[in-house]
């Protein structure tokens, strides 16, 4: 499954380079805050903090708007009381940016969708157990599907912004046990104009 990850992540950012015509590199801080329900006790306690990183790629739409989407790779999950449950993905969002204009530099407000696939898991406490993905009570399910809610500033090509990503649903199995994804990130992203076109062009000329 990993090499099929691998592949369709290799796809992914090759389709991002060819048709954006802004591309960015992401690098960050994230707190994963998951919700962790045990017998119907919520027993979330903390964050878990990790980094993340990740190619962006916009389309604009107008002056204001774009069209974004890219990959990342993150850490989620959530802390109880008794565990650390970290969870990583490779997440694939889709955000509509709309970005306020004050000469020398803007604001930007951006939503959307995100589907992630989880990479690795683990349940930790004074020992750490890996956690497979499947459709056993023991396993964890692969796929995560949520809502990105972002904002920041933009100075020429360095944004700064924040994110909630606020996941769907329950990644476990196990009877009776709730683990949804809430992750919070403070991440700098630096993009390079004129760069995916470019590399769309030379994309097109070739082939």
């Amino acid at each position: 499954m990993k090499k099929i990850l691998i592949l369709i992540c290799l796809g992914y950012v090759s389709l991002i380079a060819v048709n954006a015509q802004v591309l960015g590199v992401k690098g960050g801080l994230s707190f994963a805050t998951g919700r962790y329900v045990i017998y119907e006790f919520e027993s979330s306690s903390g964050n878990l903090f990790g980094v993340s990183g990740g190619i962006l790629g916009e389309v604009p739409l107008s002056d204001a708007l774009s069209l974004g989407t890219g990959i990342s790779f993150v850490k989620k999950g959530a802390r109880t009381d008794v565990y650390k449950i970290p969870v990583r993905y490779l997440e694939f969002p889709i955000n509509l940016t709309y970005r306020l204009d004050f000469i020398s530099w803007k604001l930007f407000a951006q939503a959307g969708p995100y589907a992630a696939a989880g990479i690795s898991a683990k349940r930790k406490n004074n020992v750490s157990n890996k956690i497979s993905f499947g459709s056993r009570a023991s396993q964890f399910k692969r796929m995560d599907y949520g809502i990105n809610l972002g904002a920041g500033f933009e100075i020429g090509n360095l944004q700064i912004g924040i994110n909630y990503g606020f996941g769907f649903l329950n990644i476990s199995h196990a009877y009776r046990e709730v683990i949804r994804n809430r992750l919070l990130t403070v991440s700098a992203v630096y993009y390079m104009e004129d760069v995916g076109y470019t590399l769309g062009n030379l994309w097109r000329s070739i082939f």
